[in-house]
């Protein structure tokens, strides 16, 4: 329950968007961290936490002020930013010590949202191995499908407010409530889909095992229902979205997904899930608006990247700049506005997770996440073949989650808000939680 709790939070608190948002995340992090006290590096999740430990500490040290000859020395391309940003930089050597970083308020920031991330990832990981899974999905599918109908609604009445009463600060934001960019709406449901979709098939595969009549009670009660109304309302808020990114990454999931089920079923089962995906795509189909969905479909086959590759192309002119540190972690749009050639609108992000990644933190930050991303892979496809339980199919659930916001995170920065990060985190420690799970549903 506290984890769904702290997922809720930021997902209808805009998302996250605003920093004050994540005060009450960041609290309720320190005191779950207090409580439960979760076990770290401990032996099988050792080259993982440590690289999540160091990540902190490389974002951390883009903080301690250094000479100027140092900074310099380290990332050259800081005296062309101290010259446009600072009226006093034009002699670098008489300004004082100063931090990496080009921003250090947006620094500090995104360290403190970081640190809570990371903690909720190794309580949530720790708590899930005595159980407890399938009741915050369960919460978290009702949150979305909360979330999702409210989309629609909003959308389709107020298409400039969020939540029908505010304008957000970008005056040409087209806001799906609770979400102010479509997109960020969309790498919440990619996660969320397959997590329900995987929590569903456990429930079916869990009462099977315990003796279910036939199949279809096996597969059809009340709790069943409704997790098919929140797929269903879900996959229709996607699919109303319009996200480009996101319906590559859902097919993405998908197809991870069923790979997966046929190291557990026989073609037939496969078919059968497949049948019952369609009838899920199928209904949210009707509260789609076909043309709309086709022409960006169209938009995307005749323009491809688009407007992206000028993004990503000073994108790369500040990683070639800032190599081994990078600009500083959440200060790429303060540096992106030295780089980004004139334009009538800011480069605030660099639609490509791992761009920017390279950008704010450097080799350094990147050679800590992707130690991470390969330590955990290899612990994830370790704990999956092994689990012979019905809890299979929530585990490979989480995986899809994991494997559709990689996928978008090629075009996106989804991750970047804190309702999506903290979803994530929850479906990492699914995914990495050793508990296995019980074999009775609850």
């Amino acid at each position: 329950m506290w984890l769904a709790a702290l997922a809720a939070w930021p997902l209808f608190a805009f998302g996250g968007a605003y920093f004050w948002t994540t005060v009450p995340l960041m609290a309720g992090a320190a005191a779950l961290l207090v409580v439960v006290r979760p076990p770290v590096a401990s032996p099988g999740t050792r080259t993982l936490d440590f690289a999540l430990l160091l990540g902190l500490l490389a974002a951390a040290s883009q903080l301690i002020p250094l000479r100027q000859d140092v900074r310099l020395e380290i990332s050259p391309g800081l005296e062309r930013v101290d010259r446009a940003l600072y009226v006093d930089a034009s002699d670098p050597a008489s300004r004082p010590p100063s931090p990496l970083t080009v921003d250090p308020e947006a620094t500090r920031e995104a360290l403190a949202l970081a640190a809570a991330v990371i903690a909720i990832f190794w309580c949530a990981r720790a708590m899930l191995e005595t159980g407890g899974a399938r009741q915050t999905i369960r919460l978290l599918t009702a949150c979305g499908l909360t979330a999702s109908a409210t989309a629609i609604l909003q959308h389709s009445t107020e298409p400039g407010l969020l939540y029908w009463t505010w304008r957000p600060i970008n005056r040409s934001a087209s806001p799906y409530t609770p979400f102010v960019n479509r997109n960020d709406l969309a790498a919440w449901l990619i996660m969320m889909i397959p997590l329900t979709l995987g929590y569903l098939a456990t429930r079916v595969d869990s009462r099977r095992l315990n003796g279910a009549a036939s199949p279809l009670s096996a597969s059809v009660d009340d709790k069943a229902v409704w997790l098919l109304g929140g797929l269903c309302a879900m996959t229709a808020a996607l699919l109303v979205s319009l996200s480009r990114s996101g319906l590559t990454a859902a097919a993405a999931a998908l197809l991870v997904f069923v790979w997966m089920a046929r190291w557990r079923l026989a073609s037939r089962g496969v078919a059968w899930m497949l049948v019952g995906i369609a009838l899920v795509v199928t209904i949210a189909m009707m509260y789609v608006n076909v043309d709309a969905l086709m022409s960006r479909v169209n938009e995307t086959l005749a323009t491809g990247v688009g407007g992206r590759k000028e993004i990503w192309a000073a994108t790369r002119a500040i990683i070639a700049d800032f190599r081994i540190t990078g600009v500083g972690v959440g200060a790429y749009a303060r540096a992106m506005s030295v780089y980004q050639p004139p334009h009538v609108f800011a480069f605030n992000h660099a639609h490509d997770e791992y761009l920017q990644v390279l950008a704010e933190g450097g080799v350094v930050l990147a050679g800590c996440a992707a130690l991470a991303v390969s330590a955990g892979a290899a612990t994830a496809a370790q704990l999956l073949r092994r689990d012979q339980t019905s809890m299979f199919w929530t585990r490979a659930g989480a995986i899809s989650a994991i494997v559709a916001i990689a996928v978008q995170s090629v075009w996106e920065t989804g991750l970047r808000m804190p309702a999506n990060a903290v979803l994530f985190a929850i479906c990492c420690a699914i995914a990495l939680q050793r508990g296995g799970g019980q074999a009775r549903d609850s």
